[in-house]
């Protein structure tokens, strides 16, 4: 029995031979190429000549500079955004404008964002390497009410900002400059959620004496990195008075730092790289400070120059984490008794890792703290699962440690142990045979020692 036949696939077009695509109405049409980057969005205009006009009525651009610049080609390139911007709807205005290309200078990025600043633009997003190095951005994007995204990386200093910004609808700000003057960059974004800010001086000492950094209360997320080269005059002030912050990476390589400590009590995750100069140990106390401050968090980081300032944190006295889940740890100077320590402040610990970064460098400060309390802490016995150690030397410390966490460890699930890079074959079947031969606590924990399960 012959069934009945399958319908053939064909392009629906319209009585008139157009495709259905084409007869949906403008706002249509706009609102799909709007999805696509400019260069495309523009490309549709040779379709048909019911499309020639359509993207001339675009209120969202994302325009992308590579592929003028193979070979760079810069002029062409600026021809091309001036066409765009001289040709769209000017009674209709620019929603969001996004640009990423490299600039000899920066007269035509000044003259495109003012074509820009309007009283409905909500997100403007500049991803422009300069070859000057001092950018002057019009002072009408920092009193832009309707802006809620801001996002400038510039490879150049940004320059005269206005003393006074009005972005009360800015919900998220990223900035990536070589340099500027962020003292007042903030007091006018009562409504910002999510900031990301990285400074950077390579070139030239633009900072002296002392240089203020105030966050806005209103923050929830905060990534600040700060990497300037270290200069013994320059001394930094950062207040993050931030009760609502929930996310927190802090880089800091500038040696004279201060920092204005608030209490986090909504913080779920903090990463921390903070480097601090031995010959300014008066500067290392506040990181200690900050670590009290982030107690109530359930997931942190500490790269090994953030645990050598606490090593030279005067009376070091670690908080009790209350609710840390994650604790991620590097160390050029192994001691037990500061890791003990922390177990024993962090009772509801799943996940304990810990890297030894100790062959990439000479000198470091050992731990002189307390000695741990006497007992088995409680993480240890009821919630850790997961135990890792990268770069492990097999030292007599760090063998004696694994074996108390192995043998301690009533819960562990898995104890991942990956050897020094460098070791030959014959070294790391050693170390695996020493590892093997431990007791273990638990009946389900697995030692995975590199790509190997035992």
């Amino acid at each position: 029995m012959v069934g009945p036949k399958k319908p053939k696939l064909r392009a629906a077009k319209s009585v008139n031979g157009v495709d259905m695509i084409s007869n949906l109405p403008d706002s249509v049409l706009i609102s799909i190429i709007s999805l696509l980057p400019t260069k495309t969005a523009v490309s549709t205009g040779i379709l048909s000549r019911r499309w020639r006009h359509v993207w001339k009525d675009l209120q969202v651009f994302d325009i992308d500079g590579g592929p003028f610049f193979l070979p760079r080609k810069e002029a062409p390139f600026v021809a091309y955004v001036d066409g765009i911007l001289a040709q769209r709807n000017p009674l209709l205005p620019i929603e969001r404008f996004s640009l990423c290309c490299d600039l000899s200078d920066d007269d035509p990025l000044v003259m495109w964002v003012q074509a820009c600043i309007g009283p409905h633009l909500q997100s403007l997003h500049l991803e422009v390497c300069l070859s000057c190095y001092e950018f002057y951005l019009p002072r009408e994007v920092f009193t832009c009410t309707s802006l809620r995204s801001l996002v400038l990386k510039c490879d150049s200093c940004l320059d005269d900002f206005p003393p006074r910004f009005c972005l009360p609808s800015l919900e998220y700000m990223e900035l990536e400059l070589l340099d500027a003057d962020c003292e007042n960059l903030f007091s006018g974004c009562p409504a910002l959620r999510e900031l990301k800010v990285k400074l950077s001086d390579p070139v030239r000492n633009n900072w002296h004496g002392s240089h203020t950094i105030i966050m806005p209360p209103s923050l929830k997320r905060l990534t600040f990195e700060e990497l300037r080269p270290s200069r013994v005059n320059d001394i930094v002030y950062l207040e993050i008075d931030t009760p609502y912050l929930e996310y927190l990476n802090l880089k800091i390589q500038t040696p004279c730092f201060l920092f204005e400590v608030s209490n986090f009590p909504n913080i779920v995750e903090a990463h921390l790289d903070i480097f601090q100069c031995v010959e300014h140990e008066h500067n290392v106390d506040w990181v200690a400070q900050l670590l009290k401050a982030l107690c109530r968090t359930k997931l942190l980081t500490m790269k090994h120059y953030t645990t050598q300032c606490l090593f030279e944190a005067t009376d070091l006295e670690l908080p009790k984490f209350c609710c840390l889940l994650n604790l991620e740890l590097d160390f050029v100077s192994f001691n037990s008794n500061f890791l003990m320590n922390l177990l024993h402040n962090c009772n509801l610990l799943q996940v304990f890792a810990i890297h030894n970064r100790k062959h990439r460098h000479m000198n470091w400060v050992e731990y002189t703290g307390p000695a741990p309390p006497t007992g088995v802490p409680i993480c240890v016995t009821s919630h850790l699962k997961i135990f890792m150690f990268g770069e492990y030397e097999d030292a007599a410390d760090e063998h004696a440690f694994t074996a108390y966490l192995l043998k301690r460890g009533l819960v562990l699930e898995t104890a991942a142990i990956h050897p020094m890079s460098d070791f030959d074959i014959w070294r790391k079947h050693d170390i695996l045979k020493r590892l093997s031969a431990m007791p273990r606590g638990s009946n389900k924990c697995q030692i995975k020692f590199g790509s190997l399960t035992y």
